[in-house]
């Protein structure tokens, strides 16, 4: 077996998107064109291509001359644009959580009708420590927060007109939590349930306490207030993002890469920087969901060439959205890769091939991508709207 760990990451990665889809359509944020000439020129128009297609599905996604379009800068840097990703479609509104600094992070609320960001301010002071991933179910937005040393990791749900903030999970029986990550809402027959998966988020980002519980996703049925873990560390590893279908038969979870774990391979920058060694499996699995609101039948649905498949999100039609470190991927229901919004085009080498704040989350917001990168925003146009509500 040749040995790839002085290889340049990115170029094989371009390359390989290269022989996939040469004729590519959506070459950058100012037109489009199909590749002529050398593999050289190529591998370079690939690097700078906002969106690289490997099916024509992909391209039918996105409006016709699709422009990259940067809609919001943080002052001095500030890392507002990290997690999350809620879109609220009766107000208009993407709500986001910042990357943590000094064991703290925050939410953020992007108006798209002015692009402007306010700051999340609850009106009852119970304020969302360290939140991570999030959804909206009913006009509240539920909020997956890690804690700290004091205050337990939680689920809060958020009144979006009033800010009202409420606490609707902290513990298992009194055991707490290690950091819920993310949550989705699954709704059929008249009933909803609430699954969010769990990791030692606190400990290890917000100088929190030790889990109490094994890593775990868990299920919480609001009309029984009746709180089960329905998938173990058997199932997946280091349950990460966590997103239903459309009509809630199918949910999907991702594994997170635990340095731990030996077997999973080695990731690595353009420089040769080694950063992981061995790790579990940086996987998507799909799971059934019963008329009950129970999983069960695992099946290996992608695994992320690089990075862990963070963002998590699923249009109306069944494509699978991640974000990775290649950037936002896109499947079909069955788990073909249809294409790449491409990281190299909007963060650059440096980010993008490094242990740097790379894109790992974004919004579908209805006919609109918005993709979050840390200290700025971008949106591409898509051609219709694909989502209809939360997913």
């Amino acid at each position: 077996m040749p040995d790839m760990r002085n290889d340049d990451a990115g170029t094989r990665r371009r390359g390989y998107a290269a022989r996939r889809y040469f004729q590519q359509k959506h070459e950058t944020p100012q037109g489009s064109a199909r590749f002529t000439g050398s593999l050289t020129n190529l591998l370079a128009r690939c690097e700078k291509a906002t969106l690289i297609s490997y099916d024509p599905e992909f391209e039918s996604i996105f409006a016709p001359n699709a422009s990259l379009d940067l809609i919001y800068t943080s002052k001095n840097g500030t890392p507002i644009a990290d997690e999350m990703g809620i879109w609220l479609w009766d107000h208009n509104q993407v709500w986001m959580a910042s990357a943590t600094e000094n064991g703290t992070n925050f939410v953020s609320i992007l108006d798209l009708t002015r692009n402007s960001i306010t700051r999340l301010k609850s009106s009852n002071r119970i304020e969302v420590l360290n939140p991570n991933g999030g959804g909206y179910h009913n006009g509240k937005v539920y909020i997956a927060g890690d804690g700290n040393e004091t205050t337990a990791p939680c689920i809060y749900a958020v009144d979006p007109v009033s800010y009202q903030t409420q606490i609707v999970i902290n513990s298992y029986f009194g055991l707490r939590f290690g950091g819920p990550n993310d949550l989705t809402w699954a709704s059929r027959g008249g009933k909803s349930w609430l699954f969010f998966t769990d990791d030692p988020l606190s400990e290890i980002y917000n100088n929190g306490r030790s889990s109490q519980v094994p890593d775990a996703t868990w299920r919480w049925d609001p009309i029984g207030n009746t709180l089960l873990p329905v998938i173990d560390r058997t199932d997946v590893l280091v349950p990460n993002g966590i997103r239903v279908n459309k009509n809630s038969t199918k949910l999907y979870v991702t594994d997170t890469p635990n340095p731990l774990v030996y077997g999973g391979g080695v990731v690595q920058t353009s420089s040769g920087q080694e950063l992981f060694d061995g790790s579990s499996s940086s996987a998507i699995y799909s799971f059934d969901l019963d008329v009950d609101g129970f999983p069960s039948n695992r099946r290996l649905f992608g695994i992320a060439e690089r990075g862990i498949a963070d963002g998590l999100h699923l249009d109306d039609a069944g494509r699978v959205w991640t974000g990775e470190q290649d950037g936002i991927v896109v499947r079909s229901p069955t788990g073909k890769i249809l294409g790449v919004v491409n990281a190299l085009a909007i963060q650059g080498v440096q980010t993008t091939d490094s242990d740097r704040s790379p894109l790992q989350n974004f919004a579908l917001a209805g006919d609109m991508l918005v993709i979050l990168a840390f200290d700025k925003i971008y949106t591409i146009k898509l051609s219709s709207q694909i989502v209809s509500g939360m997913t």
